[in-house]
C-alpha cells in the first residue's frame, strides 16, 4: 500500500479514504481491468469485499475476455475449406486476447503465488484448459494430414503460445519493449505459427 501510495502521490493514510483495505485494492484492480465498474463514483472508501467475489469477478472476467470462440470454433470442423486461414484465426485470436489482458494477467501471476486459489483458477483451469484444447486442435489437424506431424502436439501447443505471449506481453515488461513494432510481431508470430504448421500447398 505504501508502495501504491507514493506512485499516486500520496500519502500511505490517504489511500485509505479510497479504499478500505489492500484486498479491497486488489478486487478494484480487476473491477476496473474488466470494465465492471459501473457509472458514476463508487461510495468510498470502496468496502473490503469476500475473497470469493474477488475470484468470481477474475473468473467472469477471463472467461468473457478469453472465451476464445474461433479455437471452439475449429475444434467443431473436422474438415476446414483453408486451414491457413483457420490457424491464422486461432492464433490471431490468441494474440489479440493477450494483447488486451496481459496487464490483468500480469497481476494475477505475481499474486497467484501466494494466493492460491487464485493459482487453481488461473494456472490449473484458465491456461491449462487452452492449453488442452490447443493440443487437441493440433492433434485432429495433425492426424488429418493438414499439420507437419511433429513429435509432440502438447509441446507444440505451447511452443505457440509461448511465442504469442512474450511478443504480445512479456516484451513489454522487458528491457526490449521498443525493439520491436507492435504490428509487425503479431504479423511475424501468426505467419512463423502458420508455416510452421502448414505444408505450402495448404
Amino acid at each position: 500500500m505504501a508502495a501504491v501510495a507514493a506512485e499516486a502521490g500520496l500519502s500511505s493514510g490517504a489511500v485509505y479514504t479510497y479504499v478500505a483495505s489492500k484486498e479491497a485494492l486488489f478486487h478494484l484492480v480487476f473491477a476496473f481491468g474488466f470494465g465492471e465498474l459501473g457509472e458514476g463514483v463508487p461510495e468510498l472508501p470502496i468496502a473490503t469485499p469476500a475473497f470469493s467475489d474477488t475470484l468470481e469477478l477474475i473468473g467472469q472476467g477471463l472467461r468473457k475476455a478469453a472465451a476464445s470462440p474461433r479455437l471452439r470454433a475449429a475444434l467443431d470442423e473436422d474438415a476446414p475449406a483453408a486451414v491457413a486461414v483457420e490457424l491464422t484465426a486461432v492464433v490471431e485470436e490468441h494474440y489479440a486476447t493477450i494483447a488486451v489482458l496481459w496487464p490483468m494477467l500480469a497481476v494475477i501471476e505475481r499474486c497467484a503465488v501466494d494466493l492460491p486459489d487464485l493459482e487453481v483458477l488461473y494456472f490449473r483451469r484458465g491456461r491449462r484448459g487452452y492449453l488442452t484444447r490447443l493440443t487437441r486442435y493440433v492433434e485432429q489437424r495433425t492426424h488429418a494430414g493438414l499439420f507437419r506431424e511433429l513429435p509432440d502436439a502438447a509441446v507444440t501447443a505451447r511452443i505457440i503460445t509461448e511465442a504469442v505471449t512474450w511478443f504480445a506481453w512479456h516484451r513489454r515488461e522487458d528491457r526490449d519493449a521498443d525493439v520491436y513494432d507492435d504490428e509487425r510481431a503479431r504479423r511475424t508470430v501468426v505467419e512463423f505459427v502458420c508455416g510452421a504448421l502448414i505444408e505450402p500447398d495448404r
